[in-house]
């Protein structure tokens, strides 16, 4: 096996062998990270202080409902809570949902976009612009939310002050199936991947749909939001921009503040939407925001090649076989502590195939991304 090594081929597979290692104790590292049993957050507000909920919507009928109920049950109180409903040209009945629902509660308002205007980015400009509070918590219309969900969030706001706030976003239970099972993990390990990079001190991932942040922010980090070139990645240009300006950045990971969104139906669906989410990556002007990206990238190539290697390179194959066990210990480690603190750890039970149908999965995403131009939902 030494001789292997001073091969002519020794250099290539070394490099692949230290891009795993590599990718596998930055994983051990955010892991962690990652605050498992956060302190009990005391939801009372002694402050008075002021928050507005900002949900940009387009055709989302069939989820929206749900949501406005969640946040007029919600315990915080209403007299400081305003819930803006931003509609952006919707054409299946959900802006007359919305406009009902700001006429039958003083806590909730409509907005709409002028014709012309559209985008999920221009629908939170509009409504940040119009919100009567400064601290705004960004939420997306098919999504669902705990009663204390505000009450948590503005608890760890006034303990931990921050410019910005990201919290966990997963799926919520439905059918049961693999499909559903393998998004959610998937989302998990985005998931918990940020909320560890965030303990480091070197945000690097987060999700619009569970997101807050100060109206100074927003304004702030427009300049860094190339909106016009990038249909989506409101969240990681408005992270960039508040990193770039030496601004707070800090993750809450208390039960009560997850956001639950829904699984994907299909497929097709959780295809685009994953390509939709890394069409952004060229745009992300920030050096280890991308150079985690290619990490991530080529080490599930490598994983996905590995049995090639082996079978060029049998004498190599301790090495690879113990680098793929080492990636995926870490992969695990990950969403064991993020499934603990979403009570989703039955999950688990199908890991390794979900492991395992991950990379043909990722090489899909990449590749389609190469053509695919991604817009906001409900956008041709």
């Amino acid at each position: 096996m030494t001789g292997k090594f001073s091969g002519e081929m020794a250099p290539p597979l070394i490099i692949l062998l230290l891009i795993v290692y590599g990718y596998s104790l930055l994983m051990f590292l955010f892991n962690q990270e990652v605050e498992k049993d956060p302190d009990p957050m005391d939801d009372q507000n002694e402050q008075g202080t002021g928050v507005s909920v900002v949900i940009p919507f387009r055709n989302e009928a069939e989820h929206l409902p749900a949501l406005m109920d969640d946040f007029a049950s919600q315990s915080y109180p209403h007299e400081l809570l305003e819930i803006l409903l931003v509609d952006d040209h919707s054409v299946d009945g959900s802006a007359s949902l919305a406009e009902a629902a700001a006429a039958g509660k003083g806590h909730f308002r409509y907005l709409e976009l002028a014709p012309g205007i559209t985008g999920k980015k221009k629908a939170l400009a509009h409504a940040v612009r119009q919100a009567k509070h400064d601290r705004i918590i960004q939420v997306d219309a098919d999504c669902r939310v705990g009663p204390k969900f505000v009450a948590t969030h503005m608890a760890f706001f006034e303990k931990h002050p921050s410019d910005l706030v990201a919290g966990i976003v997963t799926t919520w239970k439905e059918r049961g199936n693999f499909l559903e099972i393998f998004d959610r993990l998937d989302i998990l390990s985005l998931i918990g991947a940020g909320a560890g990079s965030f303990g480091v001190g070197r945000p690097m991932m987060c999700s619009g749909a569970n997101l807050s942040y100060s109206r100074e922010l927003y304004l702030e980090t427009r300049p860094f939001d190339p909106e016009e070139r990038v249909a989506s990645g409101d969240d990681m240009f408005l992270l960039i921009g508040a990193r770039k300006l030496g601004r707070t950045c800090s993750f809450i990971s208390n039960r009560e503040s997850i956001v639950r969104t829904a699984p994907q139906k299909n497929p097709g669906a959780m295809l685009s939407q994953r390509v939709r989410w890394s069409s952004k990556a060229g745009n992300l002007r920030m050096p280890d925001i991308q150079l985690l990206g290619v990490l991530v990238s080529l080490t599930n190539i490598s994983i996905l090649l590995m049995p090639l290697w082996i079978l060029l390179f049998p004498a190599w194959w301790p090495w690879l076989a113990g680098a793929w066990i080492v990636k995926t210990l870490a992969d695990f480690l990950l969403l064991f502590k993020m499934t603990g603190i979403c009570g989703s750890r039955s999950d688990l039970r199908v890991f390794l195939p979900v492991s395992l149908l991950y990379y043909p999965y990722f090489m899909a995403i990449l590749l389609y991304a190469l053509w695919r131009k991604p817009a906001w939902k409900g956008e041709v």
